[in-house]
C-alpha cells in the first residue's frame, strides 16, 4: 500500500511538471470503466465498473492508456465527488481485474480487501522485531508489544506469537512477558506462557527460547502450572495456597452406620495391621508417595475410619457399664454374706 501510493504521488508530480489543459478543462461524462478508454480525465454517474465508495454517485477518474491503440491496458484512479478523499485505483482491460484497491484517505481509513505487506510493521518504532510491533514511550522507558507468526512452518505448527517488552530496556531482563500458541501439530498445540528470561548483550528476545515457561494450556484443554505435561484439568508442580477447596463427591461413608454394615472385629483390625502394615482401606505409603491421594476419596476414607473408632468405643461403653454393673451385684453380695 505504501509501495503504491508512493507510485501515484511520483506520477502526479510527473504530470504536474509538464501540466496543460486537457480539451476545455472540463471532464467529460461517460457510463462505462470497463470499456477501452483513452488516456484523460472524466466523471461519471452511477458508472458501470464504478469504485466501491458508494455514498455519492458521481465520480471523477484519471486514466492512462497504453501507446499502442491495440493494447486495451490501462491504469485507472477514481474518486468519489465528495470531500472524503477517498482514494481507489486498479489496472484492469475492459473488464478485466474489475477490482479497485483503496490507497488512502485523509480522515479515517476503510480499506476493501486484503492489504498485503512485505515485512514487518512498526507503530512508534522504526526497527520493529515482529510482524506487528507496537512502541510507546511511557515516559519510565520503552513498552514493546510484538505480534508475530510462528516459524515452524505449516506442515508442523504454524501458529501465533504475542509479546510485551519491559518498561526500561537496562532492566528488562526478568520483565518481559509472551503467549505462544501453535495449531497443527496436536503434541505441541498448546498455549503456552512464557516470561523473564536473560540474553546477551542487556536486551530481550521476543523469542520463547530465552524465556521461561511458567503455564501451559494444553489441546485438551489442561493447565499445566510448573509443568510441561499436565495430565488433568489443573496441574500444580508447587504449593497451592487457598482460603478454600470444595470438593465435589458421589458418595460418604455414614453407609457404617448402617445395620447391615459387618464392622469388623478388633482382633481382624489388628491381623490387618501386622499383615499389610496398614488399616484395611487406606493406602499404604508405598502407594501415597506414588500416586498422591485424592483429597476427596481420602476424606471419606478417614471419615469411614472414624465413624468405626465411634462405633467401637460405644460398644466399649457398653461393655464397661455392663462391667460396672456386675460389680456393684458383687459388692453387694459380699456385703451380705459378711453380715450373716
Amino acid at each position: 500500500m505504501k509501495k503504491n501510493t508512493l507510485l501515484f504521488i511520483t506520477l502526479i508530480l510527473t504530470i504536474t511538471a509538464s501540466a496543460q489543459q486537457i480539451g476545455d478543462g472540463l471532464a467529460p461524462g461517460i457510463g462505462d470503466y470497463n470499456v477501452p478508454i483513452n488516456s484523460g480525465v472524466y466523471s461519471g454517474f452511477n458508472a458501470t465498473g464504478g469504485i466501491p465508495d458508494t455514498s455519492y454517485s458521481w465520480n471523477h477518474l484519471f486514466v492512462i492508456r497504453h501507446g499502442n491503440p491495440n493494447n486495451l491496458f490501462q491504469l485507472q484512479i477514481a474518486s468519489s465527488y465528495l470531500e472524503n478523499d477517498r482514494l481507489f485505483f486498479r489496472k484492469t482491460r475492459e473488464g478485466v481485474n474489475p477490482a479497485w484497491l483503496e490507497l488512502a484517505t485523509r480522515g479515517t481509513n476503510t480499506f476493501t480487501g486484503d492489504q498485503v505487506i512485505s515485512g514487518n510493521v512498526g507503530i512508534g518504532t522504526i526497527a520493529p522485531r515482529a510482524v506487528l510491533d507496537i512502541t510507546k514511550n511511557t515516559g519510565n522507558g520503552i513498552l514493546s508489544t510484538v505480534f508475530a507468526r510462528l516459524p515452524e512452518g505449516d506442515n508442523i505448527g504454524d501458529g501465533t506469537f504475542l509479546g510485551v517488552r519491559g518498561y526500561n530496556t537496562t532492566v528488562v531482563d526478568g520483565k518481559s512477558f509472551s503467549i505462544e500458541h501453535s495449531f497443527y501439530n496436536i503434541t505441541n498445540s498448546s498455549i503456552n506462557f512464557f516470561r523473564g528470561g536473560s540474553t546477551s548483550g542487556g536486551g530481550i528476545s521476543f523469542s520463547t527460547n530465552n524465556n521461561t515457561e511458567q503455564m501451559r494450556i494444553d489441546y485438551f484443554g489442561n493447565v499445566g502450572i510448573g509443568t510441561l505435561s499436565p495430565k488433568n484439568k489443573l496441574d500444580v508442580n508447587g504449593t497451592i495456597h487457598s482460603k478454600e477447596v470444595k470438593v465435589d463427591m458421589t458418595g460418604w461413608s455414614d453407609f457404617v452406620f448402617k445395620k447391615e454394615y459387618n464392622l469388623p472385629t478388633l482382633a481382624e483390625v489388628e491381623n490387618h495391621i501386622k499383615e499389610k502394615g496398614h488399616l484395611e482401606n487406606i493406602p499404604s505409603e508405598e502407594e501415597v508417595l506414588k500416586n498422591g491421594i485424592n483429597l476427596g476419596e481420602m476424606n471419606a476414607k478417614l471419615l469411614q475410619k472414624i465413624e468405626e473408632l465411634t462405633l467401637y468405643m460405644i460398644e466399649m461403653k457398653k461393655e464397661n457399664a455392663a462391667m460396672k454393673k456386675e460389680n456393684v451385684e458383687m459388692k453387694n453380695r459380699l456385703t451380705k454374706l459378711e453380715n450373716k
